[in-house]
């Protein structure tokens, strides 16, 4: 169920914070072993290490994907071979608490519809350079694209629908030396067989499958604080991000 303005969002509660409220929603869901992901990426699976009814304790062993958490962020060596050095301990605090602004582009003219759900797929430079003024004063920029709520509802992925970031815009804001954090709903920046997004942001915290992103109200999508928090996993690819969004009240 979708909120309606007089409500908290789904995803959101009201904190305190010293002497400031804030509205926090959540950009980020529970990793389930049925998600979808990439078609022909490996899914995640559980070992039973232990069965507490057979030795008194529970003890269970993940095996997952670098990619498969909603959120997830990419790690320099992810596509970059002159970074093949660096993996998702590369980020620091500096990379997990930003100023930042949200462009919802499920409303462009370009978006389609499918299964009742609109989205944008290509996102160029043309949807991005009017926000040039705001995107040169915080940490991160979020791009709602519509996809967040094909990701909650674990819908297949098609390559050929799946949301990314044209040349030109990845280029764009590969121009803001300010922004730390890419943030996206879709599930990677570059189109099929593409690697050109990744390349032009190497030098950003690239954080793909935010969900959620609907629930951020409207009136806050010039400014909020955000948190990626990376899972700091030596050598991965990329790996989890816990998400949020602070918004004061």
């Amino acid at each position: 169920m979708r909120s309606t303005h007089d409500e908290a969002p789904v995803a959101g509660r009201r904190i305190r914070l010293g002497s400031s409220q804030f509205l926090v929603i959540d950009l980020t869901e529970p990793l389930d072993l049925d998600v979808e992901v990439f078609p022909g990426d490996p899914k995640p699976q559980k070992e039973i290490f232990s069965d507490i009814d057979e030795t008194g304790y529970q003890h269970h062993v993940y095996r997952l994907g670098d990619h498969n958490f909603h959120p997830h962020g990419d790690a320099p060596s992810h596509q970059n071979a002159d970074l093949k050095h660096l993996g998702f301990e590369a980020f620091d605090l500096s990379f997990c608490f930003n100023s930042a602004f949200m462009t919802d582009l499920s409303g462009s003219a370009e978006a389609v519809e499918s299964d009742g759900i609109r989205f944008l797929t290509r996102v160029e430079k043309k949807h991005l350079e009017a926000s040039a003024n705001v995107l040169s004063k915080v940490g991160a920029v979020v791009i709602r694209t519509g996809y967040d709520e094909w990701l909650e509802i674990n819908k297949p992925h098609s390559p050929e629908t799946i949301p990314y970031l044209a040349e030109d815009a990845s280029k764009f804001l590969s121009q803001f030396p300010n922004i730390k954090v890419v943030g996206i709903d879709s599930i990677t920046i570059d189109p099929p067989e593409k690697h050109v997004s990744h390349i032009q942001l190497k030098d950003k915290l690239i954080v793909e499958s935010l969900v959620h992103l609907h629930d951020i109200p409207e009136v806050a999508k010039s400014r909020f604080d955000l948190q990626t928090a990376p899972i700091r996993i030596v050598g991965a690819t990329g790996g989890p991000v816990a998400a949020y969004a602070f918004v004061e009240v």
